[in-house]
């Protein structure tokens, strides 16, 4: 079954002009993998608009990429279980959401499989699949890209 895709509220809308930026920071993020200031500018982002959703993905994923980065096991737990309820909460918000389905599926793909976090990968891969067929990220070719590229990086998985 293919997931719903959602065109985004209001409320999210307001904040589609960030999307380019955050969604560079992250494509630079994932290919340096040091999300160290991806999750600086995010959070700032965050506390200026608390109330999106889309920055509260960017973040939360930002953040998750860091415990990924860090050395000692137990802060890498304790920082996936702080952000990963983050994400799913921005999920939740905007159901359908093609680049917080990019964004979780990413993280989803590099989690251990202890963490039982796999669970909705088909789905998001559907949903992400569907957004390229259909040009959601047409207005960022970069983007579209980067998205295609990780599709096929998960073949080879």
């Amino acid at each position: 079954m293919l997931p719903l895709l959602v065109v985004t509220d209001g409320m999210a809308q307001s904040h589609r002009e960030n999307l380019p930026a955050w969604r560079k920071l992250y494509r630079e993020a994932s290919a340096s993998n040091n999300a160290e200031s991806m999750a600086l500018f995010m959070d700032s982002t965050r506390q200026m608009h608390p109330e999106c959703p889309l920055a509260q993905g960017f973040l939360a994923v930002a953040e998750l990429m860091l415990a990924e980065e860090t050395w000692n096991p137990l802060d890498k737990l304790t920082r996936f279980n702080t952000w990963q309820p983050e994400l799913e909460s921005a999920m939740k918000t905007l159901p359908g959401d093609p680049d917080l389905a990019l964004l979780r599926l990413g993280v989803q793909a590099h989690v251990p499989s202890i963490l039982n976090y796999k669970q909705d990968m088909a789905n998001d891969e559907d949903l992400v699949r569907l957004a390229l067929a259909l040009g959601h990220w047409s207005n960022d070719p970069e983007h579209a890209a980067f998205a295609d590229a990780f599709l096929s990086y998960l073949k080879s998985l």
